[in-house]
């Protein structure tokens, strides 16, 4: 799958631009602050309904605007999709093939990308949360169900909190929190389910990646952490395990058991990512992790994601760096990669250059 054409109107610091994509390599050249990264987000935008970047979309809007239009075509399975995004204060469209969809799941999946950035270095480097939203957003762009189902597990959990913090007697406090309880084994199971899957089938990719990037000697493994040893063990316990714990979700005002509260543990030759790899090793680990993504999106969907590379290439050493674009040229892979400067090495008979200046792009011939 491939973009062909972005339109892009009051979009961060674009007040309207056409960029016509090649397949193969397309290099977005230009200085820092000059909206190189600011195309990423507008295609990631588009295939996701949301930025990576921020939480408030009015601040994508222009200067002075006071709304913003994207529209891209994709090529998909060999047939032309269109998506459309308008955002303006309390209102926001997202259609495809010119119909409007009522929900994020109608929409997530049509088009599928792999999104890369120095940024992803937080996946291992900082808490859960940021590992969850990892696992959450693969399985979202293949399970496009998982979307809804999370969003009504996490009102759930605010709603039981509001209950922890302000009812105040204990006989009601219990018997609402087992009503709130019912429900949420229902919909935590599920959730715990989709992320062991997802998880097994990265694991199944990264380690010969990982063989290949690192040496054969070393090991990579990643573990879903749960109420129990294996998935039929975790659903199994999952429900004694929430009525055990919740005396001391009273005590706490809390909501303490579920699989908000689940992580990704990165192993790196039998010891914690987080803890225990440099910065150059967690860089080429999140490298491991997004290819395996490319992959396990491939064997769904039959054909690549567009690979998404924002100033990525100059954090990795020599040995990775071309580990990774021999494996973008091994097969039909979009990918569009933001840099400060051109490299030769770069070049070849699929690569498209853009220069990125102040808003706006031209192709460089």
């Amino acid at each position: 799958m491939y973009i062909k054409d972005l339109h892009l109107k009051n979009f961060r610091n674009y007040r309207e631009q056409n960029i016509k994509f090649k397949q193969g390599i397309n290099l977005l050249i230009g200085s820092n602050g000059q909206g190189k990264t600011n195309i990423i987000e507008a295609i990631n935008y588009l295939l996701t309904g949301k930025s990576y970047r921020i939480k408030q979309e009015d601040e994508l809007i222009l200067w002075e605007k006071n709304s913003f239009y994207l529209k891209a075509i994709f090529n998909v399975v060999d047939r032309d999709i269109n998506l459309e995004s308008y955002y303006e204060p309390r209102k926001k469209v997202m259609k495809i093939n010119q119909l409007s969809c009522k929900k994020l799941s109608d929409y997530v999946g049509t088009v599928n990308a792999v999104f890369f950035s120095p940024d992803d270095l937080d996946i291992i480097k900082k808490g859960p949360q940021e590992r969850r939203r990892f696992l959450d957003h693969i399985i979202s762009q293949l399970r496009p169900s998982h979307i809804p189902l999370l969003n009504s597990y996490l009102r759930i959990i605010r709603q039981k909190n509001i209950l922890l913090k302000k009812e105040k007697n204990y006989n009601l406090l219990k018997s609402q929190i087992e009503v709130w309880n019912e429900q949420l084994i229902s919909l935590g199971s599920k959730i715990i389910k989709n992320r062991w899957e997802f998880t097994d089938q990265l694991n199944e990719y990264c380690c010969p990646i990982f063989n290949q990037i690192f040496s054969p000697e070393s090991n990579m493994e990643l573990t879903y952490m749960t109420t129990g040893k294996t998935l039929e063990e975790a659903l199994d316990i999952f429900p004694d395990y929430i009525s055990r714990r919740m005396n001391q979700e009273i005590e706490r005002k809390a909501v303490l058991v579920g699989p908000h509260r689940d992580d990704l543990q990165i192993i790196f030759n039998n010891k914690s990512a987080k803890l225990f790899a440099s910065q150059g090793q967690q860089r080429a680990l999140v490298l491991c992790l997004k290819l395996a993504e490319m992959e396990i999106i491939l064997v769904d969907k039959g054909e690549y994601p567009i690979l998404l590379l924002d100033d990525v290439l100059s954090e990795l050493d020599i040995y990775r760096r071309q580990y990774l674009m021999n494996y973008i040229r091994s097969s039909q892979k979009q990918t569009i990669i933001t840099m400060t400067d051109l490299e030769e090495e770069l070049i070849t008979d699929d690569t498209t250059t853009f220069e990125v200046y102040q808003g706006t792009i031209r192709r460089k011939e």
